[in-house]
C-alpha cells in the first residue's frame, strides 16, 4: 500500500468514524478522495512544468483535452499512480512547449490539423477504448458507449478548429488528442505498465 492509499484510508476512517458505514462504502468513499487526491497532484506537477517553461497555457489546454479524451478511451497505464502523473505532467509541458513554438514559428494551416484529427479519429475508432488489466472493461454495451464517446470529443475538436481562430487553441487541442490517441497503440499497452 503506497501512502497515498494510506491517507485515503486515514481521511475515510476521519470522516466517516461517526457514520454507519459498511466496508464497502468506505471503499467507495477511499477511492474518491484518492481519485481527488492523484487529480489536484498530476495537475499541480503540469501547472508547475509549464509555469517554469513558460507554456502554462497551452500546456493546460492539451493536457485538459488530452485528460477528456482519455477519460473515454483509456490507454497505456504505468504501473504507479505517481509514475503515470509525473510522465503526463512532463508529456503535456512539452506539448504545450511545441505548441507554442509550432504557433511562433509559422502559421499551422487547418487542413494540417485536419489530417492530426483524422489520424487521431482512425485510431479511436479503431483501438478505443484501451483498459488495463487492473480495471478490465467487460460490458460490450460499455465499450460501444466508450468509442462513442471517444470519438465525438474528436468530433467535438474538429469544430473548435472550424469555429476557433486562436491557432495556440488549436494547435495545443490537436497535439493533446493525438497524443492521447497515440497511447491506445498496442505497442504501448502490451508490457503491462513498467
Amino acid at each position: 500500500m503506497n501512502s497515498l492509499e494510506k491517507m485515503s484510508l486515514k481521511l475515510t476512517y476521519s470522516l466517516t468514524k461517526d457514520l454507519d458505514y459498511d466496508e464497502e462504502k468506505r471503499e467507495i468513499i477511499t477511492y474518491a478522495i484518492e481519485t481527488i487526491l492523484l487529480t489536484i497532484l498530476g495537475s499541480s506537477l503540469l501547472l508547475l512544468f509549464a509555469f517554469l517553461l513558460n507554456v502554462l497555457k497551452p500546456a493546460i489546454i492539451a493536457g485538459v483535452s488530452g485528460m477528456f479524451l482519455r477519460r473515454v478511451s483509456g490507454g497505456f497505464h504505468f504501473n504507479t499512480p505517481f509514475k503515470c502523473l509525473f510522465f503526463g505532467a512532463t508529456v503535456y509541458t512539452l506539448l504545450g512547449l511545441a505548441s507554442q513554438k509550432i504557433v511562433e514559428l509559422s502559421s499551422f494551416g487547418a487542413p494540417i490539423l485536419w489530417i492530426v484529427l483524422g489520424i487521431a479519429f482512425i485510431l479511436i475508432s479503431i483501438l478505443a477504448p484501451v483498459d488495463s488489466p487492473s480495471k478490465p472493461i467487460h460490458s460490450n454495451v460499455l465499450k460501444r458507449n466508450l468509442k462513442i464517446a471517444s470519438m465525438g470529443l474528436i468530433l467535438l475538436a474538429f469544430l473548435i478548429i472550424i469555429l476557433s481562430p486562436d491557432q495556440l487553441l488549436n494547435v495545443s487541442m490537436c497535439l493533446g488528442v493525438l497524443y492521447q490517441s497515440l497511447t491506445l497503440l498496442p505497442v504501448f499497452n502490451q508490457w503491462g505498465g513498467e
